[in-house]
């Protein structure tokens, strides 16, 4: 239901912010964060559907018909695994070949071929380029050929060290670009798509926008071929110097992907590129190429992973950038410190040798005072009496410092503990409604054998135990870093308890823990536990026992453990 709730949010905003030429990034941009969110969703949607058409096709009775499901199945896996794209066109290859039909076989080798370069396998690619028979292309065969060649040569072109080999690829690209313009209708998408791409190319860009927006009218929105226009058109706004549409088009791209569950992506990484490029968002562009790099793992192809490492190294250097500026704050904030720690050790050794001037005039006014008891018998006895005065302010002062003291330890923990205790609710309350789902979905399905292991075994509940024990550690030592130390000074040297576990509490340390919290009733301390009242009094008793001091004044020692008096 998670999944649903993030698609539904996603599509409102979606159709709020795709009407305006101009949009509000941010917006757009959390649109993109919910539907990645809900990637496993559009994944196991994708994966459900293969896993039809794959039982379609081992149910086939006919070559023919299997010959169909298999071209499904590979024109499915084109952008979502290379690999068994290409398993599956081979399959189409042989049961053209076994059913005769020359046309199918031919048709299926383009194909094949096609892939092959698109994933950067061009010796293969020429290789079976070179297997079909001519005379078997018409239409869209001919069409898939032509572009297939087109792009072969080209990227052998771009990717070639030999500047001869360089020319004669080149022009054969050109060649097979022009049989290819010659051969489409100008009206069709493809022959749009082709002339936008050119004209981009050439620095024609008024004219890539004009053919890009009759292109854009024939894009059905969800379609890789939609993501493929907006790819193409964020191009022409990046070399107009419009960042803002480029990063516009570049989203609507990555949206269309994730929605379409399509691992073959160039959207995202460029706008994480682009994202960097401006010197902001680093974080945001961290978790779209880290979610590209998984998807073009799983597509399984090097030539993509090729063209996304460069982004992954200018990010890596941009974090590497705030490392080493976080750390010139952090050594000028340490010197500072120490120059200020400097200047209260002096302060400390002047007031202590002022402490000790006045400690020096006092003998000497005792003297005084002695040389003129005679004198100040009346005066001695009101300074008695204000002496006393002075005690019983002090005492009212240091208990009223005491008190202050406790008030600001209670009030600590107590904000630490709210802020942990509504971040569990929160947490515990997504945790029930992953739990309900789960138990939805296992009613829809009528799988109720699975119901009952799931609500027989225990084991979210020890879990859970074990989360919440973690939780109530972690935040307990970041309030009282030192609360085992302490705790083990209180205790007999051979007698003294070490967790196992670093940042980990143990049960009798745990017990003790909460007592300095001031729940020191054992019933409580046992329902928070989950020990018997009995159990909790035990283990107070045996600790106690230990003690190196008083044993009735051992739990009220833990109690003062961290107070700064």
């Amino acid at each position: 239901m998670k999944q649903f709730v993030f698609a539904f949010a996603a599509m409102c905003m979606w159709f709020g912010v795709c009407g305006a030429a101009r949009v509000n990034l941010d917006s757009l941009y959390h649109v993109l964060d919910l539907t990645i969110d809900s990637a496993n969703y559009y994944y196991e949607k994708k994966v459900n559907h293969i896993d039809k058409l794959k039982s379609s096709y081992r149910n086939a009775k006919t070559d023919a018909e299997r010959f169909d499901f298999a071209k499904k199945l590979y024109q499915e896996y084109v952008p979502f695994a290379n690999d068994s794209a290409i398993a599956y066109q081979y399959k189409c290859i042989d049961l053209a070949e076994r059913m005769g039909r020359k046309d199918l076989y031919a048709e299926s080798l383009v194909q094949l071929a096609c892939q092959f370069t698109s994933s950067g396998f061009y010796n293969e690619a020429r290789i079976h380029f070179d297997k079909v028979a001519h005379d078997e292309l018409t239409g869209d065969v001919l069409t898939a050929y032509l572009q297939g060649t087109s792009h072969l040569y080209g990227e052998l072109a771009y990717y070639s060290s030999d500047p001869r080999l360089r020319d004669v690829f080149m022009e054969e690209c050109i060649e097979q670009h022009k049989a290819l313009y010659a051969h489409l209708d100008s009206t069709s998408v493809t022959w749009l798509q082709l002339h936008t791409v050119t004209l981009n190319s050439e620095e024609r860009l008024d004219e890539a926008m004009q053919y890009c927006n009759r292109w854009m009218e024939l894009c059905e929105p969800g379609t890789r071929m939609f993501a493929t226009m907006a790819f193409y058109r964020s191009e022409i706004y990046r070399k107009t110097g419009d960042s803002e549409m480029q990063r516009y088009w570049l989203v609507r791209s990555a949206l269309t992907d994730v929605r379409a569950a399509i691992m073959d992506q160039s959207a995202l990484w460029n706008l994480a590129n682009a994202l960097i490029s401006e010197g902001k968002n680093i974080d945001r562009a961290h978790r779209y190429i880290d979610f590209s790099w998984k998807c073009l793992t799983h597509f399984s192809t090097h030539m993509r992973s090729w063209l996304v490492t460069p982004v992954v190294t200018r990010i890596n250097d941009e974090y590497k950038n705030q490392l080493r500026h976080a750390n010139h704050i952090l050594w000028w904030t340490t010197g500072a410190i120490s120059l200020l720690l400097v200047g209260l050790l002096l302060l400390l050794y002047y007031v202590s040798r002022k402490r000790k001037q006045l400690a020096d005039i006092r003998v000497e006014q005792i003297k005084t005072n002695k040389e003129l008891a005679s004198l100040n018998t009346m005066l001695q006895e009101k300074n008695g009496e204000l002496s006393e005065a002075n005690s019983l302010y002090s005492k009212t002062n240091e208990q009223l410092s005491e008190a202050v003291i406790h008030l600001n330890d209670s009030n600590r923990v107590k904000d630490e503990y709210i802020g942990k205790f509504l971040s569990l609710c929160s947490e515990y309350i997504d945790k029930l409604d992953d739990y309900r789902i789960k138990v939805n979905r296992k009613l829809k399905t009528n799988q109720y054998g699975d119901l009952l292991r799931m609500t027989n075994s225990e084991q979210l509940k020890e879990d859970e135990l074990k989360e919440l024990f973690n939780n109530f550690d972690s935040v307990f030592l970041r309030l009282f870093p030192t609360f085992v130390d302490d705790f083990n000074a209180l205790l007999r040297p051979e007698e003294r308890i070490l967790p196992t576990e670093k940042d980990h509490l143990n049960t009798d340390l745990r017990i003790f823990a909460l007592i300095r919290l001031g729940i020191d009733e054992s019933s409580k301390i046992a329902e928070f536990l989950h020990y018997s009242p009995n159990s909790i009094y035990s283990y107070r008793t045996r600790i106690k026992n230990k003690a190196a001091g008083k044993r009735d004044d051992f739990e009220k020692q833990v109690k003062e453990i961290g107070i700064q008096k």
